[in-house]
């Protein structure tokens, strides 16, 4: 991303929601930061909530944990499925990840993860029927990884907005945008 393109990434739309998320994680009774995206962001937590299937977890062969260093990645993403202070102290008591987080932390790290996070979640068969969900958990390793005391925060939003942009703004915007992607045409909440 150059340089142009941070400040880009911080005016637009998916940043604006993934700090109102962020705000809405780390206090639940806060009134949203942003008005315009105070019920989606409700919503996406409560589909991050529900949704969240840790039952099984991701193997160390699948291909997205192939893209990265395997047996690093798989920890780190069965370390992003626990929360709060917990994972950043088991983080902070680890020097391996720790080490490996703050001298590989890019956006490629970023994307590996993420991915990883979603298909440890969501089956790659149901990942074209549930966008919502894999939308949801997109914003919770955002949201998760930006409670680490690990690099500057606004990396870690820019890089969640990039990822959301990249991966799921056609969908959303044929879904009418950001404050209607997880409605029907009733208005009414889609599970």
């Amino acid at each position: 991303m150059m340089e142009g393109d941070s400040l880009l990434i911080t005016c637009s739309d998916e940043y604006r929601l993934l700090e109102t998320y962020c705000q809405k994680r780390r206090k639940p009774s806060a009134s949203a930061c942003d008005e315009k995206f105070g019920d989606v962001a409700e919503k996406l937590a409560q589909i991050a909530d529900n949704g969240l299937l840790f039952d099984e977890g991701l193997e160390p062969d699948s291909p997205v944990a192939k893209e990265a260093n395997s047996d690093v990645i798989v920890r780190l993403v069965d370390l992003l499925k626990t929360s709060g202070d917990e994972l950043n102290e088991t983080i902070q008591s680890n020097q391996e990840l720790l080490g490996y987080l703050q001298q590989t932390f890019s956006y490629d790290l970023f994307k590996t993860l993420t991915k990883a996070f979603i298909t440890s979640s969501v089956p790659e068969f149901l990942q074209s029927r549930k966008k919502r969900e894999q939308i949801a958990l997109a914003f919770e390793v955002t949201s998760r990884l930006k409670a680490l005391d690990l690099h500057p925060m606004n990396r870690v939003m820019g890089y969640g907005a990039q990822y959301l942009q990249e991966n799921f703004a056609p969908w959303v915007k044929q879904h009418g945008g950001w404050e209607k992607a997880f409605y029907d045409d009733d208005g009414e909440e889609v599970h």
